[in-house]
């Protein structure tokens, strides 16, 4: 018996010629940076709780605040 290998279709980053990494955002910059500032401010949260402590401070800020993260 012989065994047949089938080929996995290539990834769609790599057929279109990218990197396969997607760009990052201002707000990914912002809770990197923000993330351990939570958690030592609120231990008892969550993953998820941290998650959504996050995207309210990121609403908070002004447009000037958030360009200094999307540059």
């Amino acid at each position: 018996m012989t065994e047949t290998k089938k080929k996995s279709a290539p990834k769609k980053a790599a057929a279109k010629g990218g990197s396969g990494k997607k760009k990052v955002t201002g707000y990914m910059l912002f809770a990197k940076e923000m993330r351990q500032k939570v958690i030592g401010e609120k231990p008892e949260l969550t993953f998820g709780e941290v998650g959504k402590e996050l995207g309210a401070r990121w609403r908070a800020l002004s447009e000037e605040q958030k360009a200094a993260y999307k540059k």
